[in-house]
């Protein structure tokens, strides 16, 4: 079994902040993409509620994932969360059981 971890972080924006909530999200992929232990960091919007928004993300191990968590960019995210968000995000760690 890998060290490899799986993020899925489901996010619901404030109704009258959906778009800067977007903009906010999407400031974060070059940088975090640049982080050492990222594999992969794609952000999803829902088709049918322009309000729900997905993260799918991939980390060589979970110390990866704290490092991306000290971040200055997520600390602000963090902070900011109540500005932007409904509700707390759904965040889901997941390990591949299946063979690639």
């Amino acid at each position: 079994m890998s060290d490899q971890l799986t993020v899925i972080a489901h996010l619901v924006a404030r109704p009258d902040k959906i778009q800067d909530t977007k903009e906010f999200l999407m400031s974060l992929i070059e940088r975090t993409r640049a982080e050492a232990g990222c594999v992969d960091y794609h952000l999803h919007q829902s088709q049918e509620d322009p309000a729900n928004f997905a993260f799918y993300e991939n980390w060589i191990d979970r110390a990866a994932l704290d490092e991306h968590m000290e971040t200055p960019y997520l600390k602000e995210l963090i902070v900011r969360k109540n500005e932007f968000f409904k509700v707390d995000p759904d965040i889901r760690l997941l390990t591949m059981i299946s063979p690639r």
